[in-house]
């Protein structure tokens, strides 16, 4: 093989790969925008999704509470005293 059907392969193979990167990023600018709109619609027809972490949001806020565990447990009789 001489120095220019080796030139001429390594062309090759960088168009190749620049082509396949053209490819990837054509699926990818297809693909992103199908992807938001199956998200939207999710989150429409699951409204109540959207408030779970704003809900574990608040019960975070409000740990520890205030007031202590109990001592004992008072549903037992014998600690009823």
């Amino acid at each position: 093989m001489d120095l220019v059907q080796a030139a001429a392969e390594r062309t090759h193979r960088k168009a190749i790969a620049i082509e396949r990167a053209a490819l990837v990023s054509a699926a990818v600018l297809i693909a992103l925008p199908v992807c938001r709109g199956i998200a939207r619609r999710w989150r429409i027809r699951h409204p109540k999704a959207e408030g779970e972490p704003a809900i574990d949001k608040s019960l975070q806020d409000t740990y520890p509470a205030s007031d202590p565990p109990a001592p004992r447990y008072v549903d037992i009789p014998i600690n009823r005293r």
